[in-house]
């Protein structure tokens, strides 16, 4: 059995010095992995002031009696040490008060949420400002298919290619025949998301009744006091099932303000 001499001092360094080298050859870098690592630092309690416009249209009802309503409403959005906080305008809270007495004549006559000051939820103006959080919990059961360079823009970006989870309940989950998640999301050279497309198609069947649903998500961040801003979002719903249909466009368009 031929003698082999065990690593010395002198040799050492050079052998960690080998594995370094081959190391990027070895390594490929999980594009999944390296996101979530990147929004997990996109924390902060700086403070942050936003104006936030949403534009919606719905339809919706029975084939023969499709009701239809649309709005605009905008909020000042506030976030940082001190929490969270949404503010309406005085001529806001009028019109709201306007509108509830309107319902009250005519409760067949259509509905605006944004008018009656529903445009906007906490919890939504806080994903809007704080983009980070709930964007890294969506890719936690994601599944990576692709990841390579691409372009956005026109500026050089790494689009990750990802198969999402819908989150459902365990009702949903027996309710659900089909089901074809694909997210997009788009890198800076930094690492940073700046974009997003997501695209949904299930389909459901309870009882024997059917009922299909299409959501389709885009999305664009940018950085600001730490943190990752929603800054422009469109959105798609459509369902359908027993003669009946939905259909929803929502537009959020995020502007920061100086304090």
């Amino acid at each position: 059995m031929p003698f082999v001499r065990p690593l010395t001092s002198d040799l050492r360094p050079l052998f960690v010095l080998a594995l370094s080298l081959l190391a990027p050859t070895l390594v490929f870098a999980d594009g999944l992995t390296d996101v979530r690592a990147t929004l997990q630092k996109l924390q902060s309690d700086q403070p942050l002031r936003a104006r936030v416009e949403i534009k919606t249209r719905h339809s919706g009802g029975e084939s023969n009696k499709q009701k239809q309503s649309e709005g605009v409403s905008t909020v000042i959005v506030e976030s940082g040490a001190d929490g969270l906080k949404l503010s309406w305008s005085p001529d806001q809270i009028r019109q709201s008060r306007k509108a509830a007495w309107a319902e009250i004549a005519n409760p067949d006559a259509p509905k605006s949420d944004l008018v009656m000051l529903r445009a906007l939820e906490a919890g939504q103006a806080l994903n809007l400002l704080d983009a980070a959080d709930p964007l890294r919990r969506g890719l936690e059961r994601a599944v990576l298919l692709e990841d390579k360079p691409d372009t956005y823009k026109g500026k050089r970006a790494r689009l990750l290619a990802l198969k999402i989870d819908l989150q459902l309940d365990e009702e949903e989950r027996k309710a659900l025949k089909s089901s074809d998640t694909i997210e997009k999301l788009w890198l800076d050279t930094d690492g940073f998301p700046i974009a997003m497309d997501r695209n949904i198609e299930a389909r459901f069947s309870k009882f024997l009744i059917g009922y299909k649903v299409h959501e389709h998500e885009t999305r664009e961040f940018q950085r600001a006091a730490g943190r990752l801003v929603a800054t422009s979002i469109t959105k798609e719903n459509s369902g359908a099932g027993l003669g009946h249909s939905e259909e929803s466009h929502t537009t959020i368009t995020v502007s920061l303000l100086s304090d």
